[in-house]
């Protein structure tokens, strides 16, 4: 399968993304910009500025108080920076008009307070910042944020409704052991006003409450949650929507966010992602990052024009975050009537993009091997392994058949370890994803058999335990050791003769 590596997605200094436009300034007369940036003291300061150019959509970075070459034209300018006394934060926006030498002033000393507190407050114990942004209002690049201690964040008002203001506030806890963390938001529309002081209510937060777990990753993790309200139509908020929390595995907190999409990840010696999801306000939802065990993922290939396309899998997923395990190297291998028509190895974050050439419709088997590198000893999902023995029909476009093997034990605490001497019972997820292109069909199937295996050993010996099906779900019970860790082994066949076996070894602890 192809490993598709997800990109952590913390932002430690609110910049927007880099877009660059094209346009062909060939036949364009050019002229030169000079932005002043002055902070509250009138003394020059560093800063970055975003410059847009509203027609040909050219996009760039400049520095301020240096002269610049920029064809003539119009352009949003948007910036932020730190003055002087290294604590001030500024932001502002503006339109210019390039015509020959141009020289225009973000002077701070214009800048009104932006403040913002929540209500009711967290109490004591908390350290108080606040965010404004300022964005173009035409879904322009043109945006950029900063951040600062409650009372020493300035907006430089601009009346033109080519701008807002977005604005909000976090609260983070003192103590070195944690506590909830609290953001708020909002955004002024039409314009960056003379001057913010808003109360934010909790009534329009959410509640994601974390438990993380260790062994799968250790050490001190990076939680990062990132949002998108894409049922306001507001861009701005999503500057200021991110907060990064900072935990000793195991750990469990909770962040009160707006409501709207959010993105959740963690980020440790390996780094997992749950892609945006919705969460309503008032409500709370828990999230179990690092669950025990971290395998082969449920995305299946698929025939496309007499190709096989690997797909987008991943052979560590978290079981409930599924894009990450960045780690990961191994081989991939292709092979039909004998003969290994593709492979190919893989280093971490690599992608394998490739698509042979399948000769016909027939019967093909692919297997993949994998392991994580650089993890501390006694870590948990170290190597998995899958392997697919699947019918192809070459002239269709179509997922093939199989399934995968989802493997989740219950009742391990919360370092993923059991009790020894006890019976864990593993359910056994049988995962065959889309591959949400409405191109691409999907085939009806049905599970036939399952088998089971587990190893105390890292897979010199293998032990036999029964599969049950119960209530649709598939499980079995294993005998665990006096210490140690236990691998795990399934292998399904469903009822067209297709067969798939998912292996994962330290898949869960025994104390």
């Amino acid at each position: 399968m192809r490993r598709t590596a997800a990109a952590a997605s913390v932002v430690t200094v609110l910049v927007p993304l880099l877009l660059a436009g094209a346009s062909d300034a060939s036949a364009v007369t050019k002229g030169s910009l000079t932005v002043r940036t002055l902070d509250r003291g009138g003394k020059a300061v560093y800063a970055q500025v975003a410059v847009y150019n509203t027609k040909t959509y050219d996009f760039r970075y400049i520095d301020g108080n240096k002269k610049v070459s920029l064809p003539n034209g119009t352009y949003e300018l948007v910036t932020s920076f730190t003055g002087g006394n290294g604590e001030d934060g500024i932001v502002g926006g503006r339109t210019v008009k390039v015509s020959g030498s141009t020289t225009t002033t973000f002077d701070a000393r214009k800048g009104r307070a932006v403040k913002v507190s929540l209500s009711p407050g967290p109490g004591a114990g908390y350290d108080h910042g606040v965010t404004a942004a300022v964005c173009a209002a035409d879904n322009s690049p043109a945006s950029m944020s900063i951040s600062a201690p409650s009372g020493e964040v300035y907006a430089i008002p601009n009346s033109s409704r080519a701008y807002e203001l977005a604005y909000g506030t976090l609260y983070e806890p003192r103590s070195p052991t944690g506590g909830d963390v609290w953001l708020a938001s909002a955004t002024h529309s039409h314009g960056v006003p003379a001057g913010v002081s808003a109360t934010l209510r909790t009534s329009g937060l959410t509640t994601l409450k974390v438990s993380a777990r260790s062994g799968t990753d250790s050490g001190q993790a990076r939680f990062s949650f990132n949002g998108e309200r894409k049922d306001s139509g507001v861009d701005c908020e999503s500057g200021i929507d991110i907060v990064d929390v900072e935990r000793d595995l195991p750990a469990s907190f909770a962040v009160h966010v707006p409501a709207g999409h959010w993105e959740v990840g963690q980020e440790g010696h390996d780094l997992i992602s749950s892609g945006f999801r919705k969460y309503a306000a008032g409500r709370t939802t828990s999230l179990s990052l690092g669950h025990a065990v971290w395998g082969p993922g449920g995305h299946l290939p698929y025939t496309w024009y007499h190709q096989l396309y690997f797909g987008n899998d991943n052979p560590f997923a978290d079981p409930k975050f599924t894009a990450g395990g960045i780690l990961a190297s191994g081989t991939l291998k292709l092979t039909h009537a004998g003969k290994t028509l593709y492979k190919r190895s893989y280093s971490p974050s690599q992608d394998l993009d490739a698509t042979p050439r399948i000769p016909g419709s027939g019967w093909y088997t692919v297997t993949e091997t994998a392991r994580r590198g650089g993890l501390p000893a006694g870590s948990l999902s170290t190597s998995s392994s899958l392997s697919l023995h699947f019918y192809a029909d070459a002239g269709k476009n179509q997922q093939i058949r199989d399934y995968i093997t989802r493997f989740w034990p219950e009742g391990l605490d919360s370092r993923n370890s059991a009790a020894a001497g006890s019976t864990t019972t593993v359910d056994l997820g049988m995962q065959r994803l889309g591959t949400d292109d409405g191109t691409i069909g999907r085939l009806s199937d049905g599970v036939k058999s399952v088998r089971a295996w587990y190893t105390t050993d890292n897979g010199t010996t293998w032990h036999a335990c029964t599969a049950k099906l119960s209530g649709g779900t598939w499980t079995t019970a294993v005998h665990n050791p006096a210490s140690g860790r236990v691998g795990l082994r399934s292998t399904v066949t469903d009822t067209h003769g297709d067969s798939s076996t998912t292996t994962v070894y330290n898949a869960y602890a025994v104390r």
